[in-house]
């Protein structure tokens, strides 16, 4: 980025981002209800899709995330905007849901809307830029906390109505995807009038250059591989926690409307619940303290789901998930502004994308082949086990000088 431009971090400014962003994450929380209930539902129920092709719907943001160094590059090569990066991610990204609500055949349905799943992504590192030069430092979690709140609630709303729609008549899937077209079309319009900088060849190299970042900053490198294993341990529980309630083979057995409540309704309204006291934690305690506190939920949870087939444990298990991905978002989405300059912030976030790529398209293929092997307990074992190692590893790096004074950060990776 070029900090030749007028540094943006004043209270008009941030007010001004912090309206737009509501306003966008409204319509994100409608895309993200699209890609991940309409998206299987059609692709299975209208054009009868195979295995792979759910698989690749599945895994297509996964693969969008791993090519986030490459487009961080190109925008860096012709010194774009930020804030024009990604309105014009939005815009690709409504075309091809556009596209795909006129599709006729499997093929051109799946292909648009993979494809919009893979640009879409591409807006991590740039939104991260985006908040790092608009917020001040001190409170950038305070900035969050209404946008994720809006974004789960319409999430929630459009899967309701959306599904009342596909219920009264499934040929009616095009309209679902022409909704999506437009808030993604929405999305394009309020980003683009954000104050932003440029972003610049002098501080993003070439994706190798931000690869290097792993090794040249050791920290970074070593938070990267606690992630990992935490991660991998959420990632590989997450599709056996569908076949433990829906496969009748496991006992439970449960009906469509009490697996919708438990995986959909209780997580939601529980992380709109928390979401207001970890974007605080964030703004308030070390890192590592909130990061640890966060894997604490995430583990509780894991380890009451499986151990019971009682419906109300499972439910309180599911409570716990939606607690912890309420700070779960914004620390993902904010916490290498903790240790590194805001010159090199979109550079880690597209590896930090990158590497979360990497587990999500393996993880599922994971989970899956252990339960193969043995039955859901045996899953959950394993992935607390791997939620357990990572917290130990954050713990460990506590101490780190880095860390114990966030707001005093120097360029570590030259």
């Amino acid at each position: 980025m070029s900090f030749d431009d007028t540094q943006i971090n004043n209270k008009e400014n941030a007010k001004s981002t912090h309206r737009r962003d509501s306003i966008r994450a409204f319509f994100y929380g409608i895309l993200e209800s699209g890609w991940q209930t309409f998206a299987f539902i059609v692709a299975i129920r209208v054009f009868e899709a195979s295995e792979g092709i759910k698989s690749l719907i599945a895994a297509s943001g996964p693969i969008g995330f791993l090519l986030t160094p490459i487009t961080l590059y190109l925008f860096a090569q012709y010194r774009l905007k930020a804030s024009l990066c990604c309105s014009l991610i939005y815009l690709i990204t409504a075309l091809c849901l556009l596209g795909a609500s006129f599709a006729t055949s499997l093929t051109i349905f799946a292909a648009l809307l993979i494809l919009s799943q893979i640009v879409n992504v591409q807006q991590g590192p740039v939104m991260l830029q985006i908040f790092t030069t608009s917020y001040p430092e001190h409170n950038r979690g305070h900035f969050m906390k209404i946008p994720h709140i809006l974004s789960a609630t319409s999430a929630i709303a459009f899967g309701y109505i959306g599904g009342k729609i596909l219920d009264n008549n499934i040929n009616n899937y095009p309209l679902i995807f022409l909704v999506m077209a437009l808030g993604a079309l929405i999305c394009a319009r309020v980003i683009f009038k954000i104050p932003s900088i440029h972003f610049s060849r002098s501080h993003i190299g070439n994706p190798w250059q931000s690869i290097s970042l792993i090794w040249k900053d050791r920290l970074f490198g070593s938070m990267l591989g606690a992630w990992m294993l935490l991660g991998i341990g959420n990632l590989i529980c997450l599709p056996i926690r569908y076949e433990y309630l829906a496969n009748p083979k496991f006992g439970i057995d449960a009906n469509n409307a009490t697996i919708a409540i438990i995986m959909v309704a209780i997580p939601a309204i529980a992380k709109i619940a928390s979401t207001y006291i970890w974007a605080n934690l964030f703004d308030k305690l070390k890192l590592m303290t909130t990061r640890n506190l966060l894997n604490g939920f995430f583990l509780m949870s894991v380890l009451l789901f499986f151990i019971s087939d009682n419906i109300l444990l499972i439910a309180l298990a599911s409570a716990l998930q939606g607690i912890a991905i309420g700070g779960g978002k914004i620390f993902w989405s904010l916490w290498v502004t903790k240790i590194t300059n805001q010159e090199l912030v979109s550079s880690y976030m597209s590896i930090h994308m990158a590497l979360t790529g990497v587990r999500g398209s393996l993880a599922p293929f994971i989970g899956y082949w252990i339960l193969n092997q043995s039955n859901p307990q045996i899953v959950g074992y394993i992935g607390a086990f791997l939620i357990g190692v990572s917290m130990i590893l954050f713990d460990l790096l506590k101490k780190n000088p880095r860390l114990l004074q966030e707001s005093n950060k120097t360029d570590y990776a030259n």
